[in-house]
């Protein structure tokens, strides 16, 4: 048998979601891959309440503050490979999380996966984040383009809008405005 052969396989966590939610991920996470050895990789203000899982081998905390993102890549994690690397998510698609799909890419690993809010574990495709990705985008462009042909409307409509309320607002005893 060869050396890898021997070693355990090796999952990351990335922490994305709330500790109650992991809570409930965790044990059917560990249930889905029997016989990994497993890390999380947590912001700096989840660091302790991360120690209360005796089952993982390692806490990794990210060197970044801010969010996760595929620009701000964990220095602690280059040069390592995973077998899996396991995003968990507060709901039943993961929509919001496009930002920690993308930076789960930036981590060397043979698979990557999902878990949500019921705890079903399914393989995350790049194709589909790719597509969630550009979905993301059109709607943005789309949202800004809006908001771009209305903002003269509301110069329009707003003033009027204004002006009839500041009217009514006159009293002076029912009188017909002149």
């Amino acid at each position: 048998m060869a050396a890898n052969d021997s070693s355990p396989s090796k999952a990351l966590i990335v922490r994305s979601a709330s500790f109650q939610q992991l809570d409930q991920n965790l044990p059917k996470i560990m249930e889905a891959f029997p016989q990994y050895h497993f890390n999380l990789l947590t912001h700096e203000h989840g660091v302790k309440l991360a120690e209360k899982y005796r089952d993982l081998n390692e806490i990794i905390c990210y060197s970044f503050s801010e969010s996760f993102s595929v620009f701000r890549r964990e220095p602690k994690l280059n040069g390592v490979r995973y077998d899996a690397v396991i995003v968990p998510v507060s709901n039943l698609t993961g929509a919001g999380f496009l930002n920690v799909f993308f930076f789960s890419f930036s981590i060397k690993a043979k698979k990557r996966y999902i878990c949500n809010m019921v705890s079903e574990v399914s393989p995350l495709r790049s194709s589909a984040v790719v597509g969630k990705g550009i979905l993301s985008f059109l709607n943005n462009v789309s949202a800004g383009i809006v908001t771009v042909l209305s903002y003269p409307l509301l110069w329009l409509i707003v003033p009027r809008m204004l002006h009839r309320m500041t009217k009514g607002d006159r009293g002076g005893g029912g009188g017909a405005d002149v």
